[in-house]
Order: structure tokens, then sequence, then C-alpha cells
């Protein structure tokens, strides 16, 4: 079964004459234009908190996110050596020994 060939696609919007499609064209990439110039969301977070947040409190909340890392590998380390001790003292296989040649 052949497959009709559908008509040549043009620029238009569908509905609307070429020349409102243009200028709708255009109002969108004004938009766009305008939206990609401006501060992204990083940037205007950052603004809105140095406005709220004095500089030294940054610098604590900093620290102290710091200090949470570093506690919780405190607690990882603890536990790696206290793994690492049960296994230096189990044996692979109880019912095996190991016989040393000289």
């Amino acid at each position: 079964m052949a497959v009709p060939k559908s008509a040549p696609r043009t620029r238009s919007s569908a509905g609307l004459p070429d020349s409102a499609a243009d200028m709708r064209i255009a109002e969108l990439e004004q938009r766009l234009a305008a939206l990609e110039g401006g501060p992204g969301l990083k940037e205007r977070g950052r603004r809105m908190m140095d406005r709220v947040m004095p500089p030294e409190a940054t610098s604590h909340f900093f620290n102290a996110g710091r200090e949470q890392l570093l506690g919780i590998r405190a607690i990882v380390d603890f536990w790696l050596r206290r793994i690492d001790e049960v296994e230096s003292t189990v044996t692979a296989d109880p019912g095996r020994e190991t016989i040393e040649i000289d």
C-alpha cells in the first residue's frame, strides 16, 4: 500500500496568515532573548540570599556543613575499622588448617 505524500510544510502557523505568523515568531524570539539574557535561577537566588542573610551567617553555615560531613566521615571510618578487626580475627574456613612448609 503506497503512502500518499503530504503537502510541503510551510513556516506559517496553522490558521494564521503569513504576516501574522511572522509577527508571532518575532515576538516569541524577542521573549526568548529576554529570558536567556536575564539572570539565571541560581544567580537570582544568590542575590536574594545576599539581601536577607549577612556574610558572617553564610560563613557559619558553610563551616557547619563541613563539620557535619567530617562527622559522617568519622562514623564511616569507625565502622570500617571495626569491619577490618572482625575480618582479621575470623578465619575463612574453621575446618581448614594451614600447614607451613619450611
